[in-house]
């Protein structure tokens, strides 16, 4: 079976004379299908321009002090970023996305430069927006980024309840939290 992240469609980069697009047009192929790839990444760059100045929106109201490991900030970014569950982003590479908004937007996370740590810090936002806002302050800042590392875990309640009730009664640190969640996972 082929992988499903061939089949989406990926997005282009932001350069200094505009967005590049990443599908091309090849005379020798089927023309009907290439142009419509185009279109397509067309329309899903102006969705994402509109859903980038609403993410903007939020990153302003919140002071740079206020947001690294904040846990509420990262909450409201996640909520603006479930339009990733929405078409027409279900046929985008996700990495794809984050890329772009962290291009568009690097203000935010201020302190983190390095794009495959923006990634993780922006799937972390989009990952944590799927948990019940009640359930937030079981864990810490540093216990939810661990959490998340473990694709899908909150679509499993009683799995995450187990894990949230070993956060509370004080497991902390990468290896002993990431040993218990692999231990809960294969029960």
């Amino acid at each position: 079976m082929p992988d499903k992240e061939i089949k989406k469609i990926k997005l282009g980069k932001k350069t200094t004379d505009g967005y590049k697009y990443v599908a091309k047009i090849d005379f020798g192929k089927n023309l009907t299908l290439q142009i419509s790839k185009v279109i397509k990444e067309k329309e899903i760059n102006e969705i994402l321009k509109n859903k980038t100045q609403e993410l903007k929106k939020v990153v302003e109201k919140s002071s740079d002090s206020k947001k690294e490991k904040n846990l509420q900030y990262y909450y409201k970014i996640g909520k603006k970023l479930l339009f990733l569950d929405d078409k027409p982003f279900k046929d985008v590479a996700v990495g794809s996305i984050i890329r772009r908004i962290f291009e568009e937007l690097p203000e935010i996370i201020p302190n983190i430069r390095d794009q495959d740590m923006a990634g993780r810090h922006l799937n972390f936002m989009y990952w944590i927006a799927h948990i019940k806002q009640n359930d937030i302050s079981k864990a810490s800042w540093d216990q939810w980024f661990e959490i998340t590392k473990f694709k899908g875990i909150y679509k499993n309640r009683e799995l995450l309840k187990q894990i949230l009730k070993e956060c509370q009664l004080g497991i902390t640190g990468h290896e002993s939290l990431n040993k218990k969640i692999k231990r809960l996972i294969k029960k």
